[in-house]
This record gives C-alpha cells, structure tokens and sequence, in this order.
C-alpha cells in the first residue's frame, strides 16, 4: 500500500487535532482535546512539528505521529492508525522509517508511554528495539479534601523551575521533567521543604511535579504537601506518569492509584 508521508508543519492545530481524534477512534483511551489544549499540551513537551508527520492515502489521513524533542531525545508524544487501515502491519512499517530518519538526523534515543494492558502496542514497540525502562502511574486524591494542619504557600514558577533543572540528579518521565513546566499554564507551591507545581489544562488542576531535597526526605513533608494539595484542589489528580517508586508517598497521603498504568519503553537510535 503506497502511502505519502506529509511533515506536520503542512497542517494547522485544528486539522492535526481532527486526524488524531479520527486515528484514535476505538482506541481504550480515546483522544478527543480542545484545539488550544492540544497546543498547548504538546507545545510544553516540546512539539517538533518538523519531525511529526502524517501519512496520507491519496487524499485520506491513514496515520499520524506526534514527536517531541528536546536536544538530541524524542518522543513518540502519539501515534495512532485509522481503524479502516489496522490490523495490516502498517505499524512497524511507517515507525521504523521514520525512527532511522531521526537517527541519520543525530537524535540519540526515543522515549514513549503506551498503557500496560495494550499487549499489541507493546509488542509493537519491542519490535522496534524499545524496551521498558519502568511502570509509571497516576494517583488521585481522595474527595472532600484530607484535613491538613498545614498551609500552602504560592511561590514564582519560573525561579522553581530553574532550580529544580539544575538541582535535582534524577532522570524522571517526559511529563513530569522540569523542563515540561516552563510553558503551561501552572502554579507553584511551597511547604516548608517541599515543592510541587499543578497545571491548568482547560482550567482542570493536575498535579505536575512534587520535591523534597534528599537531605530533607523521610520527614513526611513529601506526605503532608500532598494533604495540603488534596485540601486545596479537592480529588487532585496526577499525570499517568508517575514512577512507581512514588507508590508508598502517595499512599500514605491517602491518594488512590488510577485503574490505567503504563509502561515507560526508550530505544537508541544511534
């Protein structure tokens, strides 16, 4: 099947929204985003627009990559096949050109997230060389708000976002690095020695980023910030992005773990 690959700089917000709902349909988690919400989610990831593209069939959206970049890491951000056009193997054919193009470009690796129970998608991305690195999850808090005898303290987000990028040693998922801060719409907060940054996507509060220095940690100030944020945005919830290494400061917070978890896969492109 002979298919014209098209860079997404060809399309506006609005038609790169409608061929992902269109490429989503029947997915377990459909896609459906208001168009500035759409840009300004993938914008704060890093959207290439150079590097996203969308194969066409004749005059017929088939499929549709979104990649984000920064420096010489990707990630697949979306990626989804028209129903009419499934179940071909198009899959691995359209993905592995366009990961060898990134390559030969000097893009080193390529991260994604793909929702655990989705045997045929992770398979897919075995496939292609990706391996998972880790399981990543989202919490939610409980409703009404837990009582909390501690008060929160709205803080500059800019001046916490350049310290925490130089501050802190540990790699973290895409969507909850710091760097995916500096453009969405958020506030940030600070409590005693605990931080925490929550977005507003379409006015929806959701919890981006908490912190606590190593040399304060095991004090359960990660634990009561988490109350605090749970008092003040009641049912807070979380990107699906979150280690599993959180599991037990979210817990003891009393926040509920989400039904949906994912796998975080990378691949090396050089």
């Amino acid at each position: 099947m002979p298919l014209t690959i098209i860079p997404a700089t060809r399309f506006s917000c609005e038609q790169l929204t409608a061929m992902l709902g269109d490429c989503f349909e029947g997915y377990s988690i459909p896609f459906s985003l208001p168009v500035p919400v759409f840009a300004q989610r993938f914008g704060a990831e890093g959207l290439s627009l150079v590097d996203s593209c969308v194969w066409m069939d004749g005059d017929n959206h088939v499929a549709v990559a979104i990649i984000t970049r920064r420096g010489q890491s990707t990630r697949l951000a979306a990626f989804a096949i028209r129903p009419a056009y499934r179940g071909k193997g198009l899959g691995k054919k359209l993905l592995a050109p366009l990961m060898e193009a990134l390559g030969n470009q000097g893009v080193q690796e390529m991260w994604l997230e793909v929702i655990s129970d989705n045997q045929p998608g992770v398979a897919l991305y075995k496939s292609l060389g990706f391996t998972i690195t880790q399981g990543v999850f989202g919490y939610q808090g409980m409703q009404p708000g837990l009582a909390t005898t501690r008060s929160l303290q709205e803080t500059a987000v800019m001046p916490l976002v350049r310290t925490l990028m130089s501050a802190s040693k540990e790699r973290l998922p895409w969507l909850m690095d710091p760097a995916t801060l500096i453009t969405l719409p958020c506030r940030a907060f600070v409590h005693q020695q605990a931080y925490a940054v929550v977005s507003f996507l379409a006015n929806k509060p959701q919890l981006r980023m908490i912190y606590v220095a190593p040399e304060w940690r095991q004090r359960g100030q990660g634990r009561e910030m988490l109350r605090a944020l749970n008092q003040q945005f009641p049912a807070l919830a979380t990107v699906v992005s979150v280690p599993e290494s959180f599991a037990t400061l979210f817990a003891s917070a009393g926040y509920m773990t989400m039904p949906i978890s994912q796998y975080e896969m990378r691949a090396a492109l050089i």
